[in-house]
């Protein structure tokens, strides 16, 4: 293997700065052609040597325009995308430590107001908004009609909902 790291360091001195100027002509920026060289370099020492010196250059040369290729795709795939998204869709509102913990509270009001219900309303809701389960599969797995499991959903809703009301007017 230490001839192959040889032969790649090698390689290297006498073609990455050939390979780069081929980028740069394939569009390439000089700041990603330095980068696609080495990583092209660096998978191709990973990949191991091919028959002879003139085969890896080959590969080497077929990787960095294959490199750039891609580069270019999925630039424009990220282009494509951004373009698509809505101006509501770019901003990143960072929570203010007050809204934070405004969010602790309301979340810990929501736990004391699940802790109330009867084991069998929190549950039932549980599975309903947190599992996701349709009210046939919460009926068939409770043994209970699905009437049933409408009305403890509904029921645990309208306590919570009561408990978070008040929640916020103590706030």
């Amino acid at each position: 293997m230490s001839g192959w790291r040889e032969r790649i360091g090698s390689l290297f001195q006498t073609h990455h700065q050939k390979m780069e100027s081929f980028l740069r002509r394939k569009g390439a920026n000089a700041d990603l052609a330095a980068d696609l060289v080495q990583d092209v370099f660096a998978r191709t020492l990973a990949a191991g040597p091919r028959a002879s010196e003139t085969d890896d250059v080959r590969v080497l040369y077929a990787s960095a325009r294959n490199a750039v290729i891609e580069s270019h795709r999925s630039q424009r795939r990220r282009g494509d995308i951004l373009s698509s998204l809505v101006p509501e869709q770019l901003t990143c509102d960072i929570p203010s430590p007050e809204d934070r913990l405004e969010a602790r509270q309301t979340l810990r009001a929501l736990d004391i107001a699940l802790a109330e219900l009867s084991p069998r309303c929190r549950e039932i809701f549980l599975l309903r908004r947190v599992e996701g389960l349709s009210n046939s599969e919460i009926a068939r797995r409770q043994g209970i009609s699905i009437n049933s499991v409408e009305k403890h959903i509904a029921r645990a809703l309208r306590h919570c909902q009561k408990c978070l009301a008040g929640d916020r007017a103590n706030s």
